[in-house]
């Protein structure tokens, strides 16, 4: 018994719109965030990673959201303080069935003006 062709056209847009979907990620503000007062005069660093894998260069495995993964970890680390200088570097390195991607985030941490 044939399939009709309604299931096929239905079943090629169901694969398309599955894999166009894997190819989207959140964007991330990095710039200022409004009129803060912070203390220049004591500044820290504060750095963070965050990696993903593509399987088989086809399949994601939380490579879309690295950006905001490594900036939600170095607010994390920079606590109540302003986080400026922001350094963004992306790193790769191919594995035996895929690729590795990593975010690098390094910035410096300010203490906020009561």
């Amino acid at each position: 018994m044939r399939k009709p062709r309604i299931f096929r056209e239905l079943s090629l847009i169901l694969v398309a719109g599955t894999i166009l979907s894997a190819c989207n990620s959140v964007p991330v503000q990095l710039g200022p965030q409004g009129d803060e007062k912070y203390d220049v005069t004591k500044p820290r660093m504060v750095s963070a990673e965050a990696c993903g894998f593509q399987l088989l260069l086809l399949i994601p495995i939380a490579t879309n959201a690295r950006a905001e993964r490594a900036l939600a970890a170095l607010k994390r680390q920079g606590g109540e303080d302003y986080i400026a200088d922001i350094k963004v570097q992306e790193k790769w390195t191919y594995a035996f069935v895929g690729t590795m991607y990593c975010t690098y985030m390094e910035a410096t941490a300010y203490p906020r003006k009561t």
